[in-house]
């Protein structure tokens, strides 16, 4: 089964579409992306499609007059499946933080710096790491095309909703997979018409975000350059980092704003000392008129078989080069591969030597 996953505006799983396919193949996946396409994202322009890199994948999207290529279309790496791509190669937990740590910085400096440290441990795997472009695994050199995703966790926390569907018979599988799809939009629609009902103008997600950062903002240090423009200087309490800020070209030098969106503490800050409404800033995306938009589509119930109209199709028979020779039942689990492997936690110490092997109790 394919299951193509998009999130909306309150940061929740949103299914798009799904496939039964014979294998995870090239033919599949160019087959399933061009359906995706064609009846899901059509004429829309500037489409990011997060994926874990599958060979089949990666030649359907970079082939010659792919309708998922650039400028229309962006692709970028699934960062644990890059990350576990990267730890296969040089098995070193330390590294694999330190890489991981890289592509999820939303600066440039914190970036550099990372992989400054990196390439101290070891040259190669930095070299490794150099060899991909930075814009498809990394986010602060994304650009806002992900919108601060950078996992396909959303994706595979579906396909375990849909576990259970997997070995059932393919009519049986389709109905519950429907099903499944029904409830997620009765659930989730009626909190756009409670959230309009309450005068919301934002998702809950980004009025919590931006509730938290607004409270941090206070704390900044604050020096206007150009009031017009809406360029300003701040200094963070903490740290006593330098971030700048320009209203007018939308950017903020902590490159939060455009990857993810909606305002960062310094953007905030920047508002209130101009007295700004600061949500003509936030992404339509996070809008709750935008959250209705999302979840308007409706089903119909499905009526008796004998309703049905009549299939344009002739009588479909199995594949017998298809047919399973194994014995036994089927896996009904994925390979565990090695981001399924959690890294050893350190030994408990006591609490009053710091030692192993007791505790303070003990």
């Amino acid at each position: 089964m394919m299951i193509a996953i998009g999130v909306d505006g309150n940061n929740q799983i949103l299914p798009l579409a799904f496939a039964i396919v014979e294998s995870e193949s090239y033919d599949s996946w160019k087959w399933f992306l061009s359906h995706v396409k064609n009846h899901v994202v059509k004429e829309r322009e500037g489409i990011c499609l997060i994926s874990d890199r599958h060979v089949g994948i990666l030649k359907a999207i970079h082939e010659l007059g792919s309708p998922w290529s650039m400028p229309r279309c962006f692709h970028r790496y699934c960062l644990r499946h890059f990350i576990n791509n990267f730890n296969d190669k040089f098995r070193n937990s330390d590294l694999k933080k330190l890489a991981y740590r890289a592509g999820s910085q939303n600066q440039i400096r914190k970036f550099n710096s990372t992989m400054e440290e990196i390439g101290k441990l070891n040259p190669q795997a930095r070299q490794w790491l150099e060899n991909h472009p930075f814009d498809r695994w990394t986010l602060a050199h994304d650009g806002g095309k992900r919108y601060g995703l950078l996992t396909t966790n959303l994706s595979e926390i579906f396909n375990s909703v849909l576990k259970g569907a997997r070995f059932l018979p393919i009519t049986v599988c389709v109905q519950l997979t429907f099903y499944r799809l029904v409830h997620y939009f009765e659930v989730r629609r009626p909190l756009g018409f409670s959230s309009r009902v309450n005068g919301d103008t934002h998702t809950p997600h980004v009025l919590a975000k931006q509730v938290a950062l607004m409270s941090k903002s206070t704390a900044h240090s604050l020096r206007a350059f150009n009031r017009e423009k809406g360029l300003f200087e701040l200094i963070t309490q903490r740290g006593g980092n330098v971030q700048i800020v320009n209203l007018e070209q939308k950017t903020c030098s902590c490159g939060k704003w455009e990857a993810f969106k909606y305002l960062c503490s310094h953007v905030l800050g920047a508002c209130a000392k101009l007295s700004l409404n600061s949500w003509q800033y936030v992404d339509r995306c996070y809008s709750i008129v935008a959250y209705c938009d999302t979840w308007a589509s409706e089903f119909l119930p499905i009526p008796h078989q004998a309703y049905w109209p009549q299939s344009l199709f002739g009588e479909l028979l199995p594949n017998i080069e298809l047919l399973r020779n194994k014995k036994g039942r089927p896996r009904s689990t994925r390979l565990r591969n090695g981001m399924d492997i959690k890294e050893r936690r350190s030994a408990n110490l006591c609490g009053i030597c710091k030692q192993s092997g007791h505790n303070r109790k003990k």
